[in-house]
């Protein structure tokens, strides 16, 4: 099989957002790994043999026919202004992403944990249940709820024991008030993120959530 193509382009060009899921990515910058793409290939048999690889939709079919990514999810030849937008991202999976920020949360310590968290299996049904043009917007979206509900998490260790660090050990039951709706309810939406409503200025926010 004859793929001429050189991979430090392939993982420039294809520099995946961090949360896709079912992907080996760098865990340091979230990359594609480019070597998965190639055993991808050679595993689903895409019936490219002894064909040379040269465009660029060529390289995205192999991508996304391989199973590797969400069709949709490639960045390629897109401004962050397009990605990094708020959209609407459902209830359902609001809930689905606080769940397991919370259980991971609350298996690792406060330590997020690669090898542990199924953050990637929720962003990968949330970006599957949405039309394609949004998936990147939404999978952008529904990271800021993420960073959001693992913060208020922290917090609320914090609230009881000012001297805790990521990693040592508490009292589960101190979570036991943290619910979606209690972190939501003190969120706004400022630009394209979502803060604390408490951190921003009135001119600065364009909505409750």
């Amino acid at each position: 099989m004859n793929i001429n193509f050189n991979f430090t382009n392939l993982t420039s060009r294809y520099n995946l957002m961090s949360q896709l899921s079912g992907v080996k990515k760098n865990q340091s910058n979230g990359l594609l790994n480019p070597a998965d793409i190639i055993n991808a290939k050679n595993q689903k048999g895409l019936g490219m043999a002894n064909k040379s690889v040269k465009s660029d939709k060529e390289i995205e079919e192999i991508i996304y026919e391989s199973g590797i990514c969400v069709r949709g999810m490639i960045m390629n030849g897109k401004s962050e202004s397009e990605m990094h937008q708020m959209i609407d991202v459902s209830e359902e999976y609001r809930q689905k992403m606080f769940d397991e920020c919370k259980r991971h949360f609350l298996q690792e310590n406060g330590v997020a944990n690669g090898d542990t968290t199924k953050r990637s299996e929720v962003f990968r049904a949330y970006q599957l249940s949405v039309k394609e043009d949004d998936r990147l917007k939404g999978t952008w979206s529904l990271q800021q709820y993420e960073k959001q509900y693992t913060a208020a998490l922290a917090a609320a260790v914090r609230a009881s024991n000012p001297n805790w660090k990521n990693g040592d050990p508490f009292d589960a039951s101190i979570l036991d008030s943290v619910t979606r709706e209690s972190v939501e309810a003190n969120l706004m939406k400022s630009g394209n993120t979502l803060v604390k409503r408490s951190s921003v200025s009135g001119s600065s926010v364009d909505m409750k959530i």
